[in-house]
């Protein structure tokens, strides 16, 4: 990682690449609000973003994507690390790379609030593998 890298919040700028990067991704589309969005920038380059999505009963992290070519230089854990830090004790994802997600500290379990559970639903055609919901609680 290099040191010209840092964390902000997005802003209404943002979500144009945001939005883009979304959709090649193919992301979670649902209800994007910059506020609720962090960057990663490497100089004046997006190398990545997430977000923190609440909901009446639980908050989502979700929409965690970098640039293909920055990949496997730990920009995505540097994203998750950081909302989980910004975020409630207990964070959930609905994710289809669970492994991706185990290492980071989440896992898979039962009682999964009902917002979570009907977003499952909605994604559930839109997948590009199976979708589950993983829970992180803080120590």
């Amino acid at each position: 990682m290099t040191m010209s890298m840092k964390i902000r919040n997005a802003t209404n700028r943002d979500m144009p690449s945001i939005v883009r990067m979304i959709g090649e991704f193919e992301l979670d589309y649902e209800n994007l609000q910059p506020d609720q969005f962090i960057i990663v920038e490497d100089g004046d380059v997006m190398a990545g973003f997430g977000r923190l999505k609440p909901y009446p009963d639980a908050t989502e992290l979700g929409c965690v994507g970098v640039l293909h070519e920055r990949r496997q230089q730990g920009i995505g854990k540097m994203i998750v690390d950081e909302l989980i830090r910004r975020g409630p004790a207990e964070i959930w994802i609905t994710t289809d790379m669970p492994d991706y997600f185990r290492a980071l500290g989440f896992c898979e379990c039962q009682n999964v609030p009902r917002s979570i559970l009907q977003k499952l639903e909605r994604f559930r055609d839109f997948a590009r593998g199976r979708i589950v919901a993983m829970r992180h609680v803080k120590p």
